[in-house]
């Protein structure tokens, strides 16, 4: 019955609803929303002090945390599964069906393995 009035023909429905439950309702206070805080620029103050004071602080304590890990660097032990690496022909590119594309001989195993690098590889490689 509310929805059926004649009146609110080509209104939408949630303005021609409002209206119609509470008629001294005004147009504008239909569609916007009532905010918990009074002014946007008082929010930002807010989110730049939690960015500051809570966020940068927990990078900070990541990265003490990640140089302190014991295992830090160290590669997991090699297991030779047979269907790794499995190719029909090799790759265009230097180390063919051994190496992917963005291969990195420290962190990424071949099919026997971790390769040890040369020192001069250790150097291009940045360890």
């Amino acid at each position: 019955q509310v929805l059926s009035s004649t009146s609110g023909v080509g209104k939408p429905l949630v303005s021609r609803f409002a209206t119609e439950v509470d008629p001294n309702l005004k147009k504008s206070e239909v569609f916007l929303p009532k905010v918990a805080g009074s002014d946007p620029h008082n929010e930002i103050g807010k989110w730049n002090g939690i960015s500051f004071f809570l966020g940068i602080p927990v990078c900070i304590l990541t990265r003490i945390y990640e140089q302190m890990d014991e295992s830090h660097g160290k590669s997991n032990p090699f297991v030779p599964y047979s269907h790794l690496r499995i190719s029909k022909k090799a790759f265009p590119w230097e180390g063919g069906a051994e190496s992917s594309l963005f291969h990195c001989p420290m962190t990424n195993p071949g099919s026997q393995g971790y390769m040890d690098p040369s020192p001069d590889e250790e150097i291009s490689w940045g360890k």
